[in-house]
């Protein structure tokens, strides 16, 4: 096997999903967003974690990734976040998918869909409050157009429900304008009878930072992983998150070099001393930033070394100089922690110009995922 592996703590995901059950009164329910692969911790693996400590429902962001779930055997309730093409609504029917309606001709089609293969469909209704993509906005056409796909013959709207936009800033008062819209699209359709089971609105740090939009539900994503949805948040924590996700690889080679030799491509690094180097065997292709070079820093023997040269490929170079004894096969760690020393998602971040989110995603293509 190729010597570079993810390592997954469920115990850490555990206690993620304890400190934002912890966030919300016992009738809310917890839907735990299990899109791109988890964050790329692996969604079949953190399904069957969250599934041990009562997480009943599921959103993934393609109707491709509902049907993988399904083949791996999971039976929960799985909403598409993501638009869902008409020419998907045979699997949606077939997989028992929970698509997301925004147009009442994607409802027409879909009832239709449902009636020809003699089956009910739900559906969850998305509301356009302010994030400017998906959704109806929440004016009176939009509340006529709810109200005649809830008469559909083979449509169940089980769920509504919207994004926030700016939840991570506790002092940004447009949740509160979010809020209202959304409130104002409930009253109207309960004027009119017109009675949803399932609404949400909280994503991460709403679960977090506002109490009044949780409803029925909360959906939160990057924080069941471990990453505070800003920076700002985790500097000053309601709740405490422990990052899941370390990324591990093994030293292949070690050599000596000479003061004023250079590294890799374009020589970006001219040795200033006569240096120790080692080689880790992922590059720009497993996610690693191209920005991290002579920036970044990975652990080893519990101690910080350089990122020195451009990154390649499929490998990178580190500054041993310092470390004294090491060899071939030691443990370099790229994210997460070793002894007392920590490189988390943020730090990574915010040298590429980046979010936390796009770090865990992208890092560790190609490689294994264990859980321990």
């Amino acid at each position: 096997m190729r010597p570079a592996w993810i390592e997954i703590r469920k115990d850490s995901l555990k206690k993620n999903i304890k400190s934002l059950k912890g966030c919300t009164e016992d009738h809310v329910e917890l839907m735990g967003v299990i899109k791109a692969d988890a964050y790329g911790h692996g969604a079949l693996g953190v399904f069957e974690v969250l599934a041990e400590v009562g997480v009943n429902r599921f959103a993934v962001v393609m109707v491709e990734e509902g049907i993988q779930l399904r083949e791996y055997g999971v039976n929960n309730p799985i909403l598409i976040l993501g638009h869902s093409p008409l020419e998907d609504y045979e699997d949606i029917i077939d997989y028992e998918l929970t698509p997301v309606i925004y147009k009442i001709t994607q409802a027409e089609k879909l009832n239709e869909v449902a009636i020809r293969k003699n089956m009910k469909a739900n559906i969850h209704i998305k509301i356009d409050t302010g994030m400017g993509r998906l959704g109806f906005l929440p004016i009176p056409e939009s509340v006529d157009d709810i109200e005649s796909i809830s008469k559909l013959t083979n449509i169940r709207i089980e769920g509504i429900y919207s994004h926030l936009a700016t939840a991570d800033d506790i002092d940004n008062p447009f949740v509160y304008s979010q809020l209202k819209d959304f409130n104002y699209v409930l009253g109207e359709l309960e004027k009119r009878g017109v009675i949803i089971p399932l609404r949400h609105l909280a994503n991460s740090a709403a679960t977090i930072n506002y109490k009044e939009t949780h409803f029925d539900m909360v959906r939160p994503g990057t924080s069941i992983y471990g990453l505070y949805p800003s920076l700002k948040m985790k500097l000053n924590p309601t709740v405490k998150l422990e990052p899941a996700m370390s990324i591990k690889a093994k030293l292949v080679h070690i050599k000596k070099i000479n003061k004023g030799d250079s590294l890799s491509y374009g020589r970006t690094f001219i040795a200033k001393r006569d240096s120790i180097i080692g080689v880790v065997p992922l590059g720009y292709v497993d996610g690693v930033f191209r920005k991290l070079a002579n920036k970044g820093s990975v652990l080893v023997a519990g101690k910080r070394c350089p990122i020195v040269g451009t990154i390649c490929m499929d490998q990178l170079m580190i500054d041993l100089t310092d470390l004294g004894n090491v060899e071939a096969g030691d443990e370099v760690v790229i994210l997460g922690r070793q002894g007392n020393e920590v490189i988390s998602a943020e730090e990574i971040g915010e040298l590429a110009d980046t979010i936390s989110i796009e770090v865990v995603t992208r890092l560790g293509n190609r490689m294994p995922i264990f859980y321990v």
